[in-house]
């Protein structure tokens, strides 16, 4: 059958009839779903959870499970013919005006043809903003406005409603590389209803394919490296995006993901999302406060992010201060380990690390440290923090000389443009006097001015000219 359909497809194209040739190749995609569906979704699923842990788009060798080569010359055809309104049309094959909604969306019959990553690449390149917001070129029978070779984000992103792991895909990959068309609007201040739309959507697909399992392997380590080496998650760079602009509600989702995380502080899924929310979006209150650091201590185990954020909620540093230092005084009673001294040392001695990372008082703490408490390498961590503070007080100082010959130029030529003259002719035969601003006597020293003028006066006696200064 797939001869047969490929042959048609041949045949319209030696007849240059374009778009009939690729609505048959678009019914080959949709007759490969039956067998290769699932493993395309799975590995779109595969291929959002993976840049959201290792920060790595899946290269095409990762993909050819799912990626046809034999077809890649479909997206040269829409492309050179400009038929990409055909793959808006849910009925590709005929030009009638029935519109048939059980019909495959094209969009995922095309991304079946040619695979993930091809189709990705191809639907960046041609993606546009909504429709309503371009001037339109041309419509179909619906009114859908679109132009001969652009794809209206939100149209694509219709199509692909039934297949929502492939529409987690999409709208992660225009989150990446059409940022200023889906959360950045240089020239609006309120984002279209349809985008805001969209943000929602990829919010709770962000919730639902959620991997449990790499967000707990991905857990921080306890290492000043490891807290160093912290970047923002794209779920929390996604959520600092559509939060500003108004597209998900900051209480639905510090709701959803309390929700999703079952109310405890120590699951390790989205504590640093709900964390952020919390501290951004929070009514600013100690038990906002307490369960930030919580989150940050015992959820994403991370103990210079909670340092951090002690050091910076100055309204309530105390009491976070306080919860840290119990943190890393307190043996664990659910612990069977014999050995909790030295543990405790070493968190301690971490917390040393933190605290000078990001300049925090040291004092403070060391004078806080408990009796008979061992931490290994105590003299040279605090040596390593004198150090590393005195080195920022130096370079803080030679950035201020520096600028300092700068702003000395800057207030000599604002003091001498301030006491230049500005010249002013009087004539004896009118009433009307004229005061023009000469920027040819603005180089000239006083003394040259007031010789010039004086020349300029004897020459012609019907005028007076001077100059005067402006203090």
């Amino acid at each position: 059958h797939f001869v047969v359909v490929e042959s048609m497809a041949e045949l319209e194209l030696m007849r240059e009839r374009f778009g009939r040739a690729l609505g048959y190749y678009l019914v080959i995609g949709s007759q490969l779903m039956a067998d290769r569906l699932p493993s395309l979704e799975e590995s779109a699923v595969h291929a959002v959870n993976s840049f959201c842990r290792n920060g790595v788009i899946p290269t095409e060798n990762q993909q050819t499970n799912v990626d046809n080569i034999r077809y890649t010359q479909v997206l040269s055809l829409i492309e050179l013919h400009q038929l990409s309104h055909i793959l808006l049309k849910r009925n590709f094959i005929f030009s009638n005006k029935k519109d048939d909604s059980a019909a495959e969306s094209p969009i995922v019959a095309l991304i079946m043809l040619v695979g993930l990553s091809r189709a990705g690449r191809f639907l960046m390149d041609h993606c546009s903003p909504p429709e309503g917001t371009v001037t339109p070129i041309d419509s179909d029978e619906k009114g859908y406005s679109f132009s001969g070779s652009n794809l209206p984000i939100d149209l694509v992103a219709k199509q692909m409603e039934s297949r929502p792991k492939l529409l987690y895909w999409f709208l992660f990959q225009v989150f990446l590389h059409k940022a200023d068309i889906y959360v950045k609007f240089p020239t609006t201040a309120v984002p279209p209803s349809s985008i805001t739309d969209l943000h929602r959507k990829q919010f709770s697909l962000f919730v639902d394919y959620a991997n449990d399992d790499e967000i707990k392997s991905n857990e921080s380590d306890q290492t000043l490296a490891g807290f160093i080496d912290v970047k923002d998650t794209p779920f929390m760079a996604f959520l600092r995006a559509v939060t500003l602009v108004g597209g998900v509600r900051a209480d639905d989702v510090r709701e959803k993901l309390e929700v999703y995380r079952g109310g405890g502080l120590d699951n390790p899924v989205f504590a640093r999302e709900l964390a952020f929310v919390i501290e951004t979006y929070g009514k600013g209150t100690v038990e906002d406060a307490r369960e930030v650091l919580q989150l940050y201590l015992h959820g994403a185990k991370n103990l210079y992010m909670a340092v951090a954020f002690a050091e910076r909620n100055t309204e309530h540093s105390r009491i976070l201060w306080d919860m840290l230092i119990e943190h890393c005084t307190t043996p664990d009673p659910k612990s069977s380990d014999t050995n909790q001294n030295s543990a405790l040392g070493a968190l301690f001695g971490s917390l040393l690390e933190a605290a000078a990372h990001t300049g925090s008082d040291l004092a403070s703490l060391v004078s806080r440290i408990p009796e008979g408490m061992s931490i290994e390498g105590l003299r040279p961590k605090l040596i390593a923090a004198i150090t590393d503070y005195r080195y920022k007080v130096k370079i803080h100082e030679d950035v201020d000389n520096m600028l300092m010959d700068d702003k000395v130029s800057i207030l000599r030529e604002l003091s001498h443009l301030s006491r230049r003259g500005t010249r002013i002719e009087h004539k004896d035969s009118g009433t009307e006097n004229t005061a023009k601003t000469s920027t040819r006597w603005a180089s000239l020293s006083r003394h040259d001015l007031l010789k010039s003028q004086r020349a300029k006066a004897s020459l012609n006696n019907k005028s007076r000219v001077f100059s005067l200064p402006i203090r």
